[in-house]
């Protein structure tokens, strides 16, 4: 389209054709200064993968939870946390004797006098029901010694050192250190708390291959009883691998203990944390 004109000039009427002005419209492109970045597909479908996946895992605790604590009392999950039998309330049952833990030589736990030995009254029913069952089986398991004085504790460390010296040649200060790891010092050893016991066995041979040995070794948890040196701990005890002396501790902290392959200085140390 064209505007029209009209001249009048001495030729007559005149058309003269002007092109229309160009509109000038505003840029439709926004100022990059103003303009928000956008959020890239990628991200947003992390964040709803995200949303979903938390939203899973509330619903699914949610379900073990209601299933949990619809099972009876017998067959709910229960935490492997030391005290939930009321059993292992006794902080004397996890005690540690040794070098760092020395006890009072005036100490004397509460005693039962049994046939030819004295044992803590803590430990006296496990371990009647330990022999009684063991005999029901064909087992012969018999207790060698249980609770030790320090005074008796003294003469056997002595006799062991004095051993040592006269069938080894060896000087005074290794003679120590070789009786320090089959025998404790008096101050320092476990069977003075009366929950070490010493087993023996009538069957010819050692006594790690014995069948008491090997009853022992897979039922005396059952009892609240726990191989105290075992030979794959020595460089928590600091004592060598033997096989007779059992400590008892407890049915549940025998079983913790045994799931979670602790000695007791490892577990008394775990159980003490845990409080702490």
């Amino acid at each position: 389209m064209y505007n029209r004109s009209y001249n009048r000039g001495r030729r007559g009427m005149t058309f003269k054709f002007k092109p229309p002005r160009r509109r000038r419209f505003k840029s439709l492109k926004t100022s990059s200064v103003n303009k928000k970045p956008k959020t890239p597909v990628y991200k947003l479908r992390l964040a709803k993968i995200a949303v979903l996946v938390l939203i899973f895992a509330v619903v699914f605790a949610s379900i073990v939870i209601g299933v949990n604590f619809s099972k009876p009392e017998s067959k709910r999950v229960k935490s492997v946390y030391y005290k939930t039998s009321t059993e292992n309330n006794n902080a004397d049952l996890l005690r540690v004797v040794n070098k760092s833990n020395p006890i009072d030589k005036n100490y004397v736990p509460e005693l039962v006098e049994k046939d030819g030995y004295s044992l803590s009254v803590l430990a006296e029913k496990s371990l009647d029901k330990l022999l009684a069952d063991a005999k029901k089986q064909g087992i012969s398991i018999y207790v060698k010694y249980a609770y030790v004085s320090y005074d008796e504790q003294k003469k056997l460390y002595d006799a062991q050192y004095k051993m040592n010296i006269k069938k080894y040649g060896l000087s005074e200060v290794k003679a120590q250190a070789r009786t320090n790891v089959v025998i404790p010092q008096a101050g320092r050893c476990e069977f003075q708390t009366g929950l070490m016991v010493s087993f023996r066995s009538e069957q010819k041979g050692k006594f790690k291959d014995s069948t008491a040995s090997d009853w022992l070794d897979k039922n005396a948890e059952n009892y609240g009883f726990v191989l105290r040196y075992t030979p794959d701990k020595t460089s928590q005890t600091s004592m060598s691998w033997n096989p007779k002396s059992y400590r008892y501790v407890g049915r549940e902290n025998a079983r913790i203990m045994r799931s979670l392959n602790m000695c007791l200085n490892e577990y008394s140390y775990y159980v003490s944390s845990r409080d702490n």
